[in-house]
């Protein structure tokens, strides 16, 4: 027996510390042996009628309670779709015909989901307007009330920006949509989880989920469909009409793991949980402040969610920093934008200058994360940053 093949002494493996919750979160312990066990036992197609059929099935409508549960609606109102990008198209292509005299209003700072559906919208002949937002990308509710008219048949926001944590005042929005008959439609997957969300208080007619942000699997999210908006949308996927909106086999054991993850969150204290993320982002702050650190703020700090953190060091390019931290996981905005060379259009269309969005780095946590792991972390990018202008300086 060689060294080679049995004999070579184990690696040491350093579990990584994981600032990047907003792009995706671990699935949970309980959540995965929830999928595993359904996946060996349940099956059966959940649309047949024989015995492991309705296993499935019920395994769904157990799950579908969970989730509407957490979000304030009716079982009935829910569709499984494969995420909220998935949503979001739903949403947005089936609120307008090709040629349509109707418009719809987004915002231009909004993820790629949304504004690529409206850019594909705007290419069958369909009107796009586009609302403004300040520097901290709160809207413009002046500007938006000159948008909206008897045509605008659908408004389009996301409830809290995945790069700035920015989140909207729903209720103003709600009021100046009072005299249109447009569609209110949220993209809720980054608030999820972060704070309350009952859909019927909000006062929205669809809002679009995804599970992999609340620590269930990737490839599974939901969109409430209000029985005002449901008739008004139409289908994008033809089958066998699993749904009003969407065909396809339900996918048994990721809708499972949806619901776990969802039941894990229902009765949750949120202001203690707000309360935990606003120590564990104050604590970054207060470490990069220590050492020094030429940072500007991108986040609104009373306007935005504590569990996103997004921040400009200046001197420094965000690519650099990141790609020089082996053991700390951050990134520079969306994950749907990491292949992309150009500054983060939701940075530079707030206002800030490229520079300033070259240099964006976003950290995003749980409320949950051990505070050791965040000073931990934050100490390790530091002392990265801190290199990095040396180099930059010619101090090294």
């Amino acid at each position: 027996m060689s060294l080679t093949e049995r004999e070579t002494p184990a690696m040491t493996v350093i579990s990584p510390i994981y600032l990047d919750a907003a792009a995706t979160t671990p699935c949970a312990k309980d959540v995965l042996e929830e999928m595993i066990d359904i996946t060996r036992s349940h099956y059966g197609n959940p649309a047949s009628t024989h015995p492991l059929g309705r296993l499935a099935k019920g395994v769904i409508l157990e799950s579908t309670k969970h989730i509407s549960d957490l979000i304030g609606c009716a079982a009935s109102e829910l569709i499984f779709t494969s995420g909220a990008t998935e949503s979001n198209n739903i949403v947005i292509l089936g609120s307008c015909n090709a040629g349509s005299k109707r418009n719809i209003v987004i915002c231009p700072i909004d993820h790629k989901s949304v504004l690529s559906s409206a850019d594909e919208l705007q290419s069958r002949n369909v009107e796009v307007r586009r609302m403004r937002t300040d520097i901290f990308g709160k809207i413009d509710i002046d500007h938006l009330h000159t948008l909206l008219d008897k045509n605008t048949a659908l408004l389009s926001i996301s409830y809290v920006n995945s790069e700035l944590g920015t989140y909207q005042d729903l209720d103003r929005i709600r009021l100046a949509l009072a005299q249109t008959s447009a569609i209110f439609h949220i993209d809720a997957a980054q608030a999820l989880g972060k704070f309350s969300i009952n859909v019927k208080t909000l006062g929205v007619d669809c809002a679009s989920f995804s599970a992999h942000k609340i620590e269930g699997p990737k490839g599974i999210g939901a969109l409430y469909v209000s029985q005002r908006a449901l008739p008004r949308l139409h289908p994008l996927t033809f089958g066998g009409g699993q749904s009003v909106l969407r065909s396809g086999t339900l996918p048994t054991p990721l809708i499972a793991g949806f619901g776990a993850a969802a039941k894990r969150l229902v009765g949750r204290n949120y202001l203690s949980c707000w309360d935990a993320a606003a120590l564990r982002r104050d604590t970054i702050l207060k470490i990069l402040s220590a050492h020094k650190i030429p940072f500007l703020l991108n986040s609104p700090i009373g306007e935005s969610t504590p569990h996103i953190l997004n921040l400009s060091i200046q001197g420094v390019r965000s690519d650099s920093l990141i790609n020089s931290l082996k053991t700390v996981c951050i990134s520079s905005g969306s994950a749907c934008n990491s292949r992309s060379l150009a500054p983060s259009y939701v940075l530079t269309g707030v206002g800030h200058d490229i520079a300033r969005a070259n240099s964006a780095i976003r950290l995003s946590f749980t409320s949950e994360i051990d505070l050791d792991l965040i000073t931990a972390g934050t100490e390790i990018l530091a002392s990265a940053a801190l290199m990095l202008l040396h180099l930059a300086n010619g101090k090294y």
